[in-house]
């Protein structure tokens, strides 16, 4: 479940049972920066996804007040550089693999993204692991994941979460053994994030 926080309701604790990821906006009557840095520091904690999607039109940082453009909003957030993506050191790791390089989110899939929300792949993405992956020994294991079709589809080979041979290969995931809710959760935050990176770190 992608948990998505707005400043006029600024809850204060977080219960990351079932959080894949965490994303925060701001909003009438204002968003106080201190707030988003509190939500950050509890997403870091737990390992979580964290984006800071907008400012809000009025914006409180340092004991200032600010009043952004809503044109300028998300840019401004973006700009604040405090994205917490979880699993850096896999995402090193891919880079220097030429085929898993070699996946992006093209103009279709972003458009189905945009169509479907963030919200719905992550459903999916729920959905894709338990019915092709999480089973000791999966139907057609190694052919269960298209190439395209689907953004999940594509984060599944840019990250090496297609099949349980590469569930092995990159994440150290045996096969031959049902995968745990645990397990299922930490490859849905993986495909998530490579995603959010192809949305959102091209634009910085």
């Amino acid at each position: 479940m992608i948990l998505h926080l707005s400043s006029d309701k600024p809850i204060q604790e977080i219960c990351f049972d079932s959080i894949d990821a965490v994303f925060v906006a701001g909003a009438l009557p204002f968003c106080d920066y201190n707030w988003v840095l509190s939500i950050r520091k509890q997403c870091i904690q737990h390992h979580c996804l964290f984006l800071f999607l907008s400012t809000g039109p009025v914006f409180i940082k340092d004991g200032k007040s600010y009043t952004i453009p809503s044109d300028l909003q998300h840019s401004q957030a973006l700009k604040a550089q405090i994205d917490y993506y979880p699993h850096q050191a896999l995402f090193n790791r891919l880079a220097h693999s030429t085929f898993r390089s070699s996946f992006t989110l093209r103009k279709k899939e972003k458009a189905y993204l945009n169509e479907k929300g963030w919200d719905k792949i992550d459903e999916h993405a729920h959905a894709f692991i338990k019915e092709r992956l999480s089973l000791a020994a999966p139907k057609n294991d190694g052919k269960q994941t298209p190439m395209h079709g689907h953004p999940i589809f594509l984060a599944q080979h840019a990250t090496g979460c297609c099949c349980r041979g590469c569930l092995e290969k990159w994440h150290h995931i045996p096969k031959g053994q049902p995968l745990s809710s645990y397990q299922q959760d930490q490859i849905v935050s993986i495909l998530l994030e490579w995603i959010v990176r192809q949305t959102r770190c091209s634009k910085s």
